[in-house]
């Protein structure tokens, strides 16, 4: 009954107009052609829209006029609203928690590191199906896939409250290779906004197909995963969805992945005392790396209510790290921010 309620609302608004949050350059084109106008004015739009972020259509001042007008009768321009604002105490870490137009709420993250630069940490989900034990989000379950307008809105509100980005990363709330179709097209308006290829990372729990069909879209991207563990038993036990394929079949794709698009593939490594830190684990974690030729990422356990995992003894996490390099592994660790508002790796959790 409530997902049909949710449904019905989002045809009654659209049945006049939509947003133009999510439409591409190429489709804008289409658009002014079809309006009987050059297909430039469709790139003149798309500038004002993602670039200089504007609300009014009527400040589309190298638009003609009865273009705009058209504009105003079959979309809207609606930057998302903000429900929450948490910033933390070194003021470099912010957690937005934004309402959607059916009241479901998503979380991002802005973050400057030491040098000035920024980095938004994008939600391509409301929720998560993947449930993987030590993340929050997880065990909202998921409600529902955001759009490509909802994706895309989120760089475009947080860079209006805060300032554009260096880098994107997609490692907030939901799996992105599940909405592959919207995070596809999102993507492209990205990079059609000026962010590189080789700024943005994708992070998956390791969805094959959808390892498989990013690696065919040319995009190029970074691509992070997030493993639990090398061993297959604990694998299956941190991350449920792990359970449909086996982490030969990951491997795999993480190897077509890097020699299809010639960019590097990390390892996302959350060390959880006495469940994965330990040397059998390091072993595991060396081989499979190796083998994928991947860079390493050790990120300390963030604790989460819902879960009654602890935090690695930082003893621990130094023999773990020295272990995998000695072997040879390249291996850097995340520094832990936003920790103290609940926006670190894992937190994220739209309630509280």
């Amino acid at each position: 009954m409530y997902k049909q309620r949710i449904k019905n609302m989002h045809i009654k608004r659209n049945i006049k107009n939509k947003s133009i949050i999510g439409i591409t350059k190429q489709e804008l084109k289409e658009y002014s052609r079809s309006k009987g106008f050059p297909e430039f004015h469709g790139g003149q739009i798309f500038n004002w829209i993602y670039l200089k972020e504007i609300e009014d259509f009527n400040k589309m001042t190298d638009v003609p006029e009865r273009l705009r007008k058209k504009l105003i009768k079959e979309f809207f321009i609606n930057h998302l609203k903000v429900e929450k604002k948490k910033t933390a105490k070194d003021n470099k870490t912010t957690k937005y928690r934004f309402t959607l137009y059916d009241g479901e709420k998503v979380e991002s993250v802005f973050l400057k590191d030491l040098t000035g630069r920024v980095t938004f940490c994008i939600s391509s989900q409301v929720g998560c199906p993947v449930g993987c034990l030590y993340c929050a989000t997880g065990k909202m379950g998921l409600k529902r896939n955001l759009s490509a307008g909802e994706i895309v809105n989120q760089v475009l509100t947080l860079s209006k409250l805060e300032q554009k980005p260096n880098n994107i990363v997609f490692m907030g709330m939901g799996e992105p290779l599940l909405n592959f179709d919207n995070l596809i097209k999102a993507l492209k308006i990205i990079i059609a906004m000026g962010i590189g290829h080789r700024k943005i990372t994708v992070s998956t729990c390791g969805v094959i197909k959808g390892i498989y069909n990013l690696a065919q879209t040319g995009l190029n991207l970074k691509l992070a995963v997030s493993l639990g563990s090398a061993i297959e038993k604990k694998r299956k036990m941190l991350i449920p969805y792990s359970r449909t394929y086996s982490i030969d079949k990951l491997l795999k794709a993480l190897i077509e992945y890097r020699n299809l698009t010639k960019r590097r593939v990390s390892i996302e490594y959350t060390v959880i005392k006495d469940i994965n830190d330990s040397i059998e684990d390091a072993k595991a974690l060396v081989k499979f790396a190796k083998t994928a030729g991947a860079h390493v990422n050790i990120i300390r356990y963030n604790p989460i209510s819902q879960a009654d995992f602890q935090k690695p003894d930082p003893k621990t996490v130094e023999r773990f790290k020295n272990f995998l390099i000695k072997k040879g592994i390249r291996v850097s660790e995340r520094y832990r921010r936003g920790n103290e508002i609940k926006a670190a790796c894992g937190q994220l959790i739209t309630k509280g």
